[in-house]
This record gives structure tokens, C-alpha cells and sequence, in this order.
């Protein structure tokens, strides 16, 4: 039944935009009309600068365009001890989209932390990750209403493996680029009361709340990259 209540919520978003009904996110618009235009996305690509963002990753820079390199900063997340947050300035919106299960469970708040850090006062931090319930249901169905990520398992395991197999790509995977390529284990997973408690122990973010795909701050893929398993929150600093 979660797998496809995300289905029909994300059909009925997708004819909605298609008949005009729906708007942009009215989150980037309120961003925008404020002049909050300072933004960072952690744990992104390249294809992030598209959207006006600049990007936190740990490829070398010397891996990264010339044309978007100044919208580049290394930081070694792995190790975010190290990591001075005045280094970067601040930020009116830091986004991670499918990073945050990539830590566990005491680095999550760290990271957190360094993330209010990085944002101006009532600045907004928005993240995804993919939703446990969403797989569990995924899971007790043998996966049949989630072929998206059923193919994308079964590049790694074979046609014929049980649902434990796929299940176990959520909760364990190791990625599929290469070895060298750091940060693409899988070391958490999350529904929204793991993502509220985790949030509710940095006490320097206010207002969190989830973004359901029918939330009119809602855009994909501004808010949701992955909308068909994205459990999407926010909050902002205080």
C-alpha cells in the first residue's frame, strides 16, 4: 500500500504540472523573490550546477569542469572533524538528495550539525533519502510494484534472487561506479520518525517538517530527485 500510494501521488503530480494546475516548487519561487540565492548542494554532480547551485562533493578537483569549477568545493565528508565550516561561507538553502544514508548514525548528527552551520540565519536544509517504509512495503510484495529499483538491484543480483536480495541493495549497497569513487556504501536507513529524532538532536534547526509529493513546495527534481521512493524533509536554522 506505501509503494503505491508514492505511485499514485507521483501520477497524480505529474498530471497536474501537465494541465498547468500546478505551479513551480514555491519553495525556490519564496528563495528567489527574497534573494536567498546563495545555494549549496552536498553531495552532488555537476548536473546540480544547472539548477544555480554550488557543489560540496569529495571528487578531486581536478576531476570537476573547468567551466564549473569555481561552483566546486572538495571537502573530505568522511572526515568532517576536519572540516572548518567558515571555510565555505554561508548559505540560504544547503540540499543533500540520497547522501545522508551514506553516514551512520553518530555521524548523521555531526553532519547535521555542520550543516547548520553552513546556513544564514532561517536559512532552509533540505534533504532525501529513500523512505524504509516505502522499501519494507517494497519488500513484503517481492518488490513487484517497484520495478524501477528491481532493475536496478538486479544489475548486481540475479533475476531470479528473492526479495531479501533487492531489499539488501537499499540497506547495504555498495554502488555501482567504481571502487575508487568514495561514499557509496549505504550505512543508515530512515523512515520519518529516524529522520526526526535525528534532527531533534541539533539544536540549532527549527521548524522541521516533511515535504509530501503533493506539498506545494514540492518540484521535482528541486526537492524530490527520486520521487517514487524520496521521503523529503526540511527545516531551517535558527
Amino acid at each position: 500500500m506505501v509503494v503505491q500510494a508514492a505511485w499514485l501521488k507521483y501520477q497524480l503530480l505529474n498530471t497536474l504540472q501537465q494541465c498547468g494546475l500546478r505551479r513551480n516548487s514555491q519553495l525556490k519561487q519564496h528563495l528567489l523573490q527574497t534573494g536567498r540565492t546563495r545555494w549549496l548542494d552536498i553531495g552532488g554532480t555537476p548536473d546540480s550546477f544547472s539548477e544555480g547551485f554550488m557543489c560540496m562533493n569529495m571528487f578531486p578537483v581536478d576531476t570537476i569542469s573547468a567551466e564549473f569549477s569555481e561552483q566546486y568545493f572538495y571537502a573530505d565528508l568522511d572526515h568532517l572533524d576536519r572540516l572548518n565550516p567558515d571555510n565555505f561561507g554561508q548559505f540560504d538553502l544547503v540540499r543533500m538528495q540520497h547522501v545522508f544514508e551514506h553516514f551512520g548514525y553518530e555521524d548523521g548528527v555531526t553532519l547535521l550539525q555542520f550543516c547548520a552551520q553552513l546556513l544564514k540565519p532561517d536559512g532552509y536544509l533540505l534533504m532525501t533519502v529513500p523512505d524504509l517504509r516505502i522499501h519494507v512495503s517494497g519488500y513484503l510484495n517481492r518488490y513487484r510494484y517497484m520495478k524501477f529499483f528491481s532493475d536496478y538491484a538486479k544489475l548486481r543480483v540475479p533475476d531470479d534472487a528473492p526479495a531479501s536480495f533487492i531489499f539488501s541493495i537499499h540497506a547495504h549497497q555498495t554502488g555501482y561506479a567504481p571502487a575508487e569513487i568514495p561514499g557509496q556504501v549505504h550505512k543508515w536507513c530512515y523512515d520519518y520518525a529516524g529522520l526526526a529524532y535525528q534532527f531533534n538532536q541539533v539544536d540549532s534547526l527549527k521548524n522541521f517538517k516533511r515535504l509530501d509529493l503533493l506539498d506545494p513546495w514540492t518540484e521535482i527534481p528541486f526537492t524530490h530527485n527520486r520521487p517514487l521512493e524520496d521521503l523529503c524533509v526540511i527545516a531551517q536554522k535558527r
